[in-house]
C-alpha cells in the first residue's frame, strides 16, 4: 500500500509500516529539523523508500502539496502532537497552539485515502476533544476503530501505552487483500543479558527507556536526540495494533 506519513518523527512508525508490513512511503511530512535529517539518512541508507520530505504540515496544505497527493495514497499515518491531550501537560485540547488535529483531518479530507492509521496518548480518549476528532472523521465518511496497546505487551521492557486509531472509508468495502502481507516478527530477545554497549541494545526489539539518559554535559544535539526518541514509536507495537484493528 502507498503511505503518506504525517508527523513522521524518528521513524519508529515508518520502520513498522515499511520493514514489517511492506508498505511503500510516497511522502514524509515532519517539521523537526533533526528528524528530517534522520529521514534523509535512512533514505540514503536504503532502509526506507526515497520520497519527498516536507516540513510544516500547514505549508504542506497551503502550498498545494496535499492536493497533489489526491488519488495516490492508500493510507495516511499520523502521530499528531500529543501535548494537548497528555496527562503530563495541561490538557488544553483545542486551545493548545500545538494542536494540529485540524490540519490532520484537512489532509485526510483533501487526499481521501482508503485508510488512515493514527497514534496518540491514551489520555486523548478521555479528553472532551475526542468527540471533535471522532465527529470529524464520521462527518468525513470514515469508520473508526481503536485500541490501547503498550510496548510491554509485545516484549519490550517498558510500558509506554499508546492509543491507535484505525480509520476506513465507510463507502469502500474492506478488502482483506489490502492486508495480505504477513507481518514479519522477530523473536523477542531477553533483556539484561550480555549488554556491554549501545550496539548490543540495537538487536533488541526496543531500546528500554531507563537505559537511555541525558548526559550531564548534553547539549542541543543530545536534546534533539531525546526529543526524537520521546516522539518515536515502537515498531512492533505499531504493527501489532494494525494487525488487531484492520484484520478483526
Amino acid at each position: 500500500m502507498n503511505e503518506l506519513s504525517l508527523f513522521t518523527g524518528g521513524l519508529g512508525g515508518v520502520l513498522a509500516t515499511h520493514c514489517l508490513m511492506g508498505w511503500r512511503q510516497i511522502g514524509y511530512v515532519e517539521i523537526d529539523k533533526y528528524c528530517q535529517k534522520i529521514i534523509a539518512q535512512r533514505i540514503k541508507d536504503g532502509l526506507i523508500p526515497e520520497a519527498p520530505i516536507f516540513g510544516d504540515i500547514r505549508a504542506f496544505i497551503n502550498d498545494g502539496f496535499a492536493a497533489s497527493y489526491s488519488g495516490m495514497v492508500d493510507v495516511i499515518t499520523a502521530g499528531f502532537p500529543c501535548q494537548p491531550f497528555s496527562v503530563a501537560g495541561k490538557q488544553l485540547g483545542e486551545n493548545d497552539p500545538r494542536n494540529l488535529w485540524p490540519e490532520t483531518i484537512e489532509c485526510i479530507r483533501i487526499i481521501r485515502p482508503h485508510y488512515a492509521f493514527m497514534e496518540n496518548v491514551p489520555g486523548l480518549l478521555a479528553h472532551p476533544y475526542a468527540r471533535r476528532i471522532f465527529g470529524d472523521l464520521a462527518e468525513s465518511g470514515y469508520d473508526v476503530r481503536w485500541c490501547v496497546l503498550s510496548a510491554a505487551e509485545v516484549g519490550a521492557p517498558h510500558k509506554r501505552d499508546r492509543v491507535f486509531i484505525f480509520i476506513a472509508d465507510a463507502n469502500r468495502e474492506w478488502r482483506q487483500r489490502d492486508f495480505q502481507k504477513k507481518i514479519f516478527w522477530k523473536s523477542a530477545l531477553p533483556w539484561g543479558e550480555n549488554i556491554r554497549s549501545l550496539t548490543d541494545l540495537l538487536s533488541r526489539p526496543a531500546i528500554p527507556v531507563p537505559l537511555i539518559r541525558r548526559m550531564a554535559d548534553g547539549g542541543s544535539g543530545s536534546m534533539a536526540i531525546h526529543k526524537a526518541l520521546g516522539n518515536g514509536q515502537v515498531p512492533r507495537v505499531v504493527a501489532t495494533a494494525w494487525e488487531l484493528l484492520a484484520n478483526d
